[in-house]
Order: C-alpha cells, then structure tokens, then sequence
C-alpha cells in the first residue's frame, strides 16, 4: 500500500513499461460474456461494473480555431442490479468562454444492448430527442441524457467527441469511478511546443505505462484494470483525495511566432506570479482604506501585546464580515475595499483584508495559499496553481506560527477550519516565501464529570456537567446558534434517553475562548436490582464509547478525523447504605504505535464511594491504512472495558477484588 507521500508520481520518474492487451471491443458490439453476465466477480456487492472506459487527448492545429484539444472517450457498463440503472443517465461537462473560446461536444452516440431469450441481441440507439443541454454556471454546460430500455442485465455504451479551445488547460482523466473498474487507459498526444507536467494520484498499480515518439510528438499510455469502487468510507473527508487519476498542467510553450514562456514552473515562479497579480499581491497593496479601522482595532487592546492585537483583528474581521461561502486562491474582481464595505466576500477576501489589517496595525502578516480537503492534496515537488483554491493568512508571534482565518466567527485566532486542515500550504512572498504545516494546537475535546448517588433500586440520582471545548466547543456552538437552546437541549435529551432531567442549562454559548457546557440535575435508572442484594450497572453513562466507529474489518484509504481528539469522563458514586463492591472492572492502560493515541481507565473505592475516570486521547488526525487495525483493536479494547459492569452486593464483599491494570 502506498503511503501518503507516494500520491503524486511524475511520468518522468516512471521506467518501467508495462504491456497488456486493451480490453475492449468496437463500439455497438458487446462481447456475450457481458451480456450474460450477472455478478461482477472481483465485487459481488455491485450494482454495476465499468467494462471498459477508453479515452484520449490530442493537441493538434485547426485551419481556423488555431491550436485545440481534441478529446475522445468510449464508456461501457454492465448493469447488474436495478439499483445500478441509474449509471444510464450521463452529464458530460463542457465550457464556454466568452465569444471566442469554447467546447464543442460533437459524434455523441449511446446504444442500450439487452440479451434476448433465443440468445441474440437487441440494441436500442440513443435518439436526439433524448439529449438536452443545460447551463451550471457562467461558464460551465453539461449534455444530459439517458440511454434507452436500460434494465437489469443491460449492457450501455456511449461516445463521444470534445474539440476544445482551452488548450492550456488539459482535462485530467479519472481511471477509478463510484463503481468497479475492468479496465480505464489513456492515451495523450503532444505537439512539439507544448510541455506539460503528468502527475498521477491514488493507490491503484498503472499496468500499462509507456510513451513514444509520434510523428513529430510525443505520445503517452496508460492503464489500469481491477480498479475497486472509490466509495466513501467513515471519516473520510472526500473520495476525491483518494481516486485514482492523471491530470495535467503546462509548464511551458515554445510556439512559432510567440515569445517562449514559462508557467510558474519552479515555487520561486509562482510566489513572484501570485504577488504580481492584481487579484492578489496587488490586492494586499491597496489595503490603505483600512488604516483608520486598525487605529481603533489597536486603541481596544489596553497593552502593545502582538498576541492581543492578532486577537482584536481577527474578531474585527469576523464580526463586521461574512463568508459568502466563495472559495478561491484569487481575490474578488470587486477589490478588498468593496467587500469589506458590502461586509461580506469570498474566504480570500476575508483573509486578505484581515493580513491587511494587520500589517496596517504594524504586525507583519503574510498569505498562506492551500488545498482545502475537499479538493484534495498538494504536493511540494510540483509548482501548482491550479492545485490551490484558498487563502488564509499568518504571523510570527512569539516565534511560533500563528495561522488565521477570518471566515468562522466560532473559531479563535490560531485554529484553522478542518476544511483547511490538509498538509501543507505556502506562505506566499517575494522574500523568505516557505512552506508552513497546516495544523492546529487547539483539539476536539469533551469532558464530561458525573456526581450520582445509587439508590437501593438501582436508579441513581445527581447532576451531570458536559463541557465541549476546542472544536467541539465550536460545533455545539454552531448547533445552539442555528437551532436555538430549547433545540439543542431536546436534542441532548434524546441522545441519553434514559435520563430524566430535573433542570438542564448551557452556559458560554457566546464565549468561544471558553467552554460550552451542558449542566443539570437528573435521576437515571440503568442500575437494576437482582433480588434484594445485587445492583448492576456500567461505571460511565457515556454513550459516545458504546460502539466502535471502526467496523470495517481493513481499510484502503486513510482514516481523517480531522483534529486530534481528547474525551475525559470522570464520575463519583455515592452507593447505597449497606451495599459495598463485589466486582469492579480493573484499570486499563492502552497506547496505539508511534504516539498516535493513548486510553486510560481507573476506578477506586473508599468506603461508599466509588470514582471512575475515563480519558482517551488521539494525537493525530489521519491515520494511514496500514495503522487502521491497531486503531480499530484499541477501540474494540475500550469499547469493551466501557462495557464491563460494576456489581454491587448488599453487605460486605465476599471477596477482595482487585483493581489493577491489566
């Protein structure tokens, strides 16, 4: 299994040529295999299977349009389930630019094979009728349609043809798909004056990877088969990271008739091309408008403390703006003082405007650019742009890195959106630009303290204290601002129904350097007599480590969490009168390898009282596959040690227990 260092792989680093025999057949003739086929072997679960997805990319000249792409994709799936018809309706995606550039989609064709009971073929055409064009966005058009007569045992097929303008801009190719994968390949040919940087991505083995020279190109080769389903899986934050792919990026144009140039093609490029750039370095210096808003954010700190004017900024810029929700490494064509005034604008515009306000207040602020999870990873061997989509700022305090953004209102200075959580971003300048990990010091911390007194019916009584802080603290905020504290506490109620709340309150809702905590009195009856001398019951009334997150017996791709995690319990019995311990669970010390993780369990009695504490930490936020069995091991682990009872015996305890780690 690769490991996440592994993910992108330049083709020029590639020497091994592998050969194999495409797997496929004409369009309009399916091979009787297929059609008689009805489990797909390597994936009895599915609904469907990709047989063959072929494509290829030519830049070539046309006499009028100068140089284009000419793209051509062949798809055919076989339907196994009712479930898997809906793989027959198809959006192929396409743009247009202006007056001057655009996508031609051109020879559509889709033909539905069905097997009939003699044993022959009847193949439904698509028909024109069938086909509709809509537009997404300013730019963005899909073709829709759906192939005809498409059931269970249907063999589908289409192709199609895209002669693009958006030359520069080569269309990157997926080889795994939401359904299993016979075989994906890919050919790409290039023209004399156009260089390109080939990254791939994922874990799948390339069984073909081969390039040659063609005519006065160059042509490359590629393909995988056996490809599993890229399916989401618990606590993975986008399949996308993951999905096994090659995309492309110019890196340089040596054409007839134009100067050669260079496209970003080392970091010291991009950085000078980023602060070049009107939408970026040229926003951050148009930041004057903001010199009299730093005079006051300034005269509110009573001290010249750095720390305490970040802070002051960072809550300026969250309150008097909100995120329009607008992701992009570039500003807002607007300006920063126009969105600053509409008090609203894109993440960027947000963070610029903050990193302005800063260096207008006399703190040296920079820009961080980054890939946001769901957008997947950069890399730092490949210059980029296109692998960026956000931009968040940072300062030196301290001698520390402190990384902001403006965007959450929920969020203290310092701890970055999980969305942003995700390896590495670039601090961006003409002098001293570096690369910066993007971590957070702060955690998704629970704690949770129990004074209950245990009836001689089993039912105890007592107040409970739920405290969220860090992360948690941000959401349980998120939640009682949108839904309201009557909400929120009917929710709380509902996820421990066994409690009957007496009073139940939640404090530091508007306080988020604090705790929010859910405080109240109850009475609760999960304890049972047995008889008359016996009450039963679990140490720790916490439902989130009752069952094990992690069910899936292996795991193909990494485990996100997206912050480290820390939940302590702790609670103090008062038993009945007459009633001491017969049986406890004993203490219990875990640790996952190479620091991931650490679980302790302790329990004590001194006379009536009995005090459990519970604390488990995760350090990391990603754990690769091959580290998910010890994960779920340690889980199962103290799932169950959380599952062990507390026997209670009216009179004394026929034997000493004993109370050790095991």
């Amino acid at each position: 299994m690769k490991t996440l260092r592994n993910w992108f792989l330049p083709v020029l680093l590639c020497t091994h040529f592998f050969s194999a025999l495409a797997q496929t057949e004409p369009f309009g003739r399916p091979a009787v295999d297929d059609l008689k086929m009805t489990v797909y072997p390597a994936d009895s679960s599915a609904d469907a299977v990709v047989l063959s997805n072929v494509g290829s990319a030519v830049i070539t000249k046309d006499e009028h349009r100068g140089y284009i792409a000419l793209y051509k994709r062949h798809l055919k799936i076989k339907i196994l389930k009712k479930s898997g018809v809906s793989q027959a309706t198809v959006l192929i995606p396409f743009y247009r630019q202006g007056v001057d550039k655009e996508d031609r989609v051109e020879h559509l064709q889709g033909v539905t094979h069905n097997l009939r009971a003699d044993g022959s073929v009847q193949s439904d055409p698509l028909t024109k009728e069938a086909l509709f064009e809509e537009r997404r966005s300013e730019n963005l058009y899909v073709k829709r349609f759906t192939l005809p007569n498409v059931r269970q045992g249907s063999v589908i097929e289409f192709q199609y043809e895209i002669s693009s303008d958006f030359v520069f801009e080569l269309r990157e190719w997926n080889f795994q798909q939401e359904i299993p994968v016979r075989w994906s390949e890919y050919k790409l040919s290039l023209t004399p004056g156009f260089m390109y940087r080939i990254l791939f991505q994922g874990f799948e083995p390339l069984v073909v990877d081969k390039s040659q020279p063609v005519m006065d190109g160059v042509e490359y080769h590629w393909a995988m088969k056996d490809l599993p389903a890229i399916r989401e899986e618990p606590n993975m934050v986008s399949p996308e990271n993951y999905r096994a792919k090659v995309w492309f990026e110019l890196s340089r144009t040596t054409l007839p008739g134009i100067p050669a140039r260079s496209y970003s093609s080392t970091w010291e490029d991009l950085d000078r091309t980023l602060m070049a750039d009107e939408q970026f370095g040229g926003a951050l210096r148009k930041t004057a408008f903001l010199k009299p808003v730093a005079a006051v954010v300034r005269a509110s700190v009573a001290s010249a403390d750095t720390l305490q004017w970040v802070q002051a900024a960072h809550r300026h810029v969250t309150q008097a703006m909100t995120w329009n929700k607008t992701q992009s490494v570039w500003a807002s064509r607007q300006g920063l003082k126009q969105a600053y005034e509409a008090k609203t604008g894109s993440a960027t515009d947000l963070n610029l405007i903050l990193v302005g306000l800063l260096n207008e207040m006399g703190v040296e602020a920079k820009p961080v650019i980054l890939s946001t999870k769901q957008n997947g990873l950069v890399s730092r061997e490949h210059p980029l742009i296109s692998k960026f989509n956000y931009t968040i700022g940072a300062v030196t305090v301290g001698g520390k890195d402190l990384l902001l953004d403006a965007t959450d209102p929920l969020l203290k200075a310092g701890s970055l959106p999980v969305r942003c959580l995700n390896g590495d971003g670039r601090l961006v300048a003409l002098r001293r630009a570096r690369w910066l990990t993007l971590n957070t010091p702060d955690r998704n911390r629970t704690s949770g303290q129990f004074q209950l007194a245990i009836q001689s019916d089993g039912t105890m009584t007592g107040t409970v204290s739920i405290a969220h802080l860090g992360y948690a603290g941000a959401e349980a905020r998120r939640r009682v601002l949108t839904d309201g504290s009557e909400k929120y506490k009917q929710r709380f109620r509902s996820q421990n129904p066994g409690w009957n709340w007496s009073t139940l309150d939640v404090t530091g809702v508007d306080k988020p350097d604090e705790a929010l905590v859910t405080k109240g009195s109850m009475s609760y009856g999960e304890g049972t007599a047995t008889g008359s001398d016996r009450i039963y019951l679990h140490p720790l009334p916490v439902t989130s480590l009752q069952n094990n997150p992690f069910k899936l017996t292996e795991r193909r791709y990494p485990v996100d969490m997206g912050v480290p995690l820390e939940e302590v319990y702790t609670a103090t019995y008062t038993l009945p009168e007459g009633y001491s311990v017969e049986e406890a669970p004993k203490g219990m010390a875990l640790a996952l390898p190479d620091n991931g993780g650490r679980f302790s369990f302790q329990l004590q009695v001194s006379g009536r009282q009995v005090q459990v504490a519970s604390r488990l930490v995760l350090n990391k936020a990603i754990f690769m596959p091959q580290e998910y069995e010890s994960l779920r091991l340690f889980y199962d682990k103290l799932i169950a040690k959380h599952a062990e009872q507390l026997i209670l015996v009216k009179g004394a305890a026929k034997a000493q227990i004993s109370l050790k780690n095991e």
